[in-house]
């Protein structure tokens, strides 16, 4: 980057590598609505860990006896990771978090005098007692101590630094600032780092929430003024706004400043699109790093500069952090646009036919429709001799037993009527299941290697159709199916997949 030496040159403390200490499954199954079940938590725990997270904060054991049992297995797993466990200052949930066998403590108590009025109606000289008491009792029971200052953006300067040493002064190994309302700007963050540094003498972490979307900015700036940790959430989620979000924070500090955070960046879209399905939030997406458009053109002038060079439009290639590259047609496309999707479907057109297709995709683009590769195929290119074998769905009907889904699907491959029935317990398991049963043994083992599908979230107000987009087998053939029916959209997207195998065995 042109300005690294600019910034570099300015922060003499900017470490040389950070730790990732994750809290996705506290912090992060604290967004409203999300409750994962012992098994869930373990995969994304998997995930964490082979992605190259060093501390994964686990749980807080003392909610309940299934967070506990959740921690406990984690623990249990011998991941290369470090597990935490969240306490109070309180005994009784230090005793639970040790209990479970974790190798980290990670204990807070307010310093706000808001939070200890309120909250916890302490006075200051209370909450610096049992700060203090805490950490000791914690340390003493074996384990490394991570220790913060809840609401610490909004307590009295003298009085936060007071805890901090305190902490520092009874065994803590680390100490944590956390921004709980999201209410800091980078510079506060900076300037607290500096301070915390100075009076401890410790690894400090930075924990900061995204209310007034500066959750990044205000990481990146603790990194700057010295902090050696980042508390992070895949896809930033968490308690209201959520938290600053992993890959956000990673890439930056691996590209932008040249910190290194040990993650393996080719893995964070998977471990995206895994807590998303296994949270139910969706990703918006605009979302950077990982968002559905983070690496999606449709402007002329843009797509015409990606073909030629992808550097002129996007920061990182989308193969750095597990993406693709996705050329989307539109009102503002250009020639280009056009030329390199249907280059993908097996077309070559001449400029008069370029130019036909451009201007009925510009009139639909206008009409407010999203102009899919499906309907290109379909209303613009529907007259052309078509280059290679297809498969379409012709039907589609569900029924349901109980619990359990049927999908009943007919598809004709080549003029060949092919039915297939699946089972699941979604319209959209179960036609996910029929169409690979059906078309399996087209391609021999058909392996689906990721599907992502958005569903409009009121469909009422925006009469948007369902997007799946699937890939296939290790060639990673992409398909990609619209419909109103979701089901019938996950269908599509793998019928259209199979399709581009077909084509790519018989070479046409």
């Amino acid at each position: 980057m042109v300005w690294r030496e600019f910034v570099l040159g300015r922060n003499p403390s900017l470490p040389s590598s950070v730790q990732v200490f994750d809290t996705t499954l506290r912090d992060g199954e604290q967004s409203p609505g999300v409750a994962l079940r012992v098994e869930e938590k373990i995969r994304i725990a998997e995930a964490l860990a082979d992605l190259g997270v060093a501390v994964i904060e686990a749980g807080y054991p003392a909610v309940s006896r299934g967070e506990a049992e959740a921690v406990k297995a984690i623990a249990r797993l011998g991941l290369p990771s470090k597990i935490c466990a969240l306490s109070r200052c309180e005994r009784g949930d230090i005793d639970r978090a040790v209990d479970a066998g974790v190798d980290w403590v990670h204990v807070f108590i307010a310093t706000s005098e808001l939070h200890m009025k309120y909250k916890l109606r302490m006075t200051p000289e209370e909450v610096y007692r049992r700060a203090v008491e805490m950490v000791e009792y914690a340390k003493s029971r074996g384990v490394t101590v991570h220790f913060s200052c809840e609401d610490a953006t909004r307590s009295e300067r003298s009085f936060l630094l007071k805890v901090y040493k305190g902490a520092a002064e009874a065994g803590a190994d680390s100490v944590d600032i956390p921004d709980t309302v999201g209410v800091a700007i980078p510079e506060v963050m900076k300037e607290l780092v500096r301070e915390v540094r100075g009076v401890t003498g410790l690894p400090v972490a930075v924990h900061c929430h995204d209310d007034m979307g500066l959750a990044t900015a205000n990481t990146l700036a603790g990194v700057e003024a010295g902090a050696e940790m980042v508390h992070v959430t895949v896809n930033g989620i968490g308690e209201r706004a959520g938290n600053t979000s992993l890959e956000e924070v990673v890439l930056a500090l691996e590209t932008l400043y040249g910190v290194r955070t040990g993650i393996r960046l080719e893995k964070l879209a998977s471990v995206s699109r895994l807590v998303s399905r296994l949270t139910g939030m969706v990703v918006q997406k605009n979302k950077a790093v990982v968002g559905e458009n983070a690496f999606s053109h449709e402007s002329g002038i843009h797509v015409h500069g990606v073909i030629n060079n992808p550097a002129t439009y996007e920061p990182v290639m989308p193969e750095v952090v597990g993406k693709r590259r996705r050329i989307v047609l539109g009102k503002h496309s250009g020639t280009h646009a056009v030329l390199e999707v249907l280059k993908q479907h097996g077309f070559n057109l001449s400029p008069e036919e370029t130019r036909r297709v451009l201007e009925r995709v510009k009139e639909l683009g206008d009409m407010g429709m999203r102009v899919t590769e499906e309907l290109l195929l379909r209303e613009v290119l529907g007259g052309m001799e078509v280059l290679r074998p297809t498969v379409s769905i012709e039907s589609i009907a569900y029924s349901k037993d109980g619990e359990l889904f049927s999908c009943s699907i007919g598809m004709s491959v080549r003029g060949e009527r092919i039915h297939s029935t699946g089972y699941g317990r979604s319209t959209v398991a179960a036609s996910l299941d029929a169409v690979k049963r059906g078309l399996s043994r087209l391609v021999g083992q058909l392996q689906l290697e990721d599907l992502t599908l958005y569903v409009p979230p009121d469909p009422d107000r925006y009469p948007a159709e369902a997007e799946a987009v699937v890939v296939i087998n290790s060639r990673t053939i992409t398909g990609r199916g619209l419909a109103h029916d979701p089901g019938l959209a996950v269908a599509m997207a793998v019928a259209g997949a199979v399709s581009q195998a077909l084509s790519a065995e018989s070479g046409g």
